[in-house]
């Protein structure tokens, strides 16, 4: 007897031909966007479209990646978005012109499919105090491992060995203190360092801006790999359905799972057979 989940057999998701290989993807997710009017289907850069590289600029996703988000993007049913802590003239560089909307540092840049940059304003005092802890971390030897970005200044030890990575985060850490970890900057650690960033928007507030702009009836999806986007997973709880992309080897708020950017292929190219056209038989 075939299984329900047998693609090539007579069950209610016969012609389904990838998604029952994703162990960590529920199937209901599958029938959800094969039914949605419209969808929203939402995505981090790195260790999702992209697999990490010790070197930051060249963490570009794979040819066949971006050959599925364009087509996604392009099909009447799917808006699509990145959501990043990049800036978005860095993810412009690395995505190319892929019709879609961006949105940079946790949501305080934005740009609409083809539309022009906008830039959120900081809260006063949030560059003084960046400035400030640049500083100090530049001056207790940090300088390899920084980014300073408009809106956060990180630490970066993704690709150290793990006792000097901690070693590292804890020690800037320190060296900024409570004279620096204050209103309007929170500490944030994320999957390979640690960040002071401008308190007010982060991923779940960009989520939740991209549904005000979508029907009540949109279903959104997100895909993330970090800890940062752990706050889209909560945002969607109600609206929708979050992906981690990763082993699932921690606690997270989202309802599925992805084993790292190989399945993030396998997921999209899932999704284009749907969202372009198949729907799965209703039993």
């Amino acid at each position: 007897m075939n299984s329900p989940l047998d693609p090539t057999g007579p069950g209610p998701h016969a012609g389904l031909e990838a998604p029952h290989v994703l162990a960590g993807i529920p199937m209901r997710l599958w029938r959800i966007v094969s039914l949605a009017p419209h969808r929203l289907l939402m995505l981090d850069h790195d260790g999702t479209l992209a697999p990490f590289h010790a070197v930051r600029e060249r963490a570009v996703p794979p040819p066949r990646t971006l050959e599925l988000v364009r087509g996604i993007a392009t099909t009447a049913s799917t808006d699509v978005a990145i959501v990043s802590g990049r800036p978005i003239g860095e993810l412009q560089a690395l995505l190319g012109g892929l019709p879609i909307s961006l949105v940079g540092e946790h949501g305080w840049e934005w740009r609409e499919a083809g539309g022009q940059l906008v830039r959120h304003a900081l809260p006063e005092g949030a560059e003084v105090r960046l400035a400030r802890a640049e500083e100090v971390a530049r001056g207790a030897g940090f300088t390899p491992y920084l980014e300073r970005k408009r809106t956060c200044i990180a630490v970066h030890t993704r690709g150290l060995a793990e006792p000097l990575a901690r070693e590292v985060e804890e020690s800037v850490a320190f060296a900024w203190g409570r004279d620096v970890v204050a209103p309007p900057l929170r500490l944030t650690r994320f999957d390979g360092g640690i960040e002071l960033r401008v308190a007010g928007r982060d991923k779940g507030t960009a989520v939740t801006q991209l549904l005000e702009g979508e029907a009540i009836a949109t279903l959104a999806v997100y895909l993330g790999d970090d800890r940062t986007d752990e706050d889209a997973f909560e945002a969607l709880r109600d609206r929708g359905f979050g992906v981690r992309v990763g082993a699932p080897d921690r606690a997270t708020l989202a309802t599925g799972w992805l084993s790292g950017p190989e399945e993030v292929v396998a997921f999209l190219e899932a999704w284009l057979r749907i969202a372009g056209g198949e729907r799965l038989a209703t039993g």
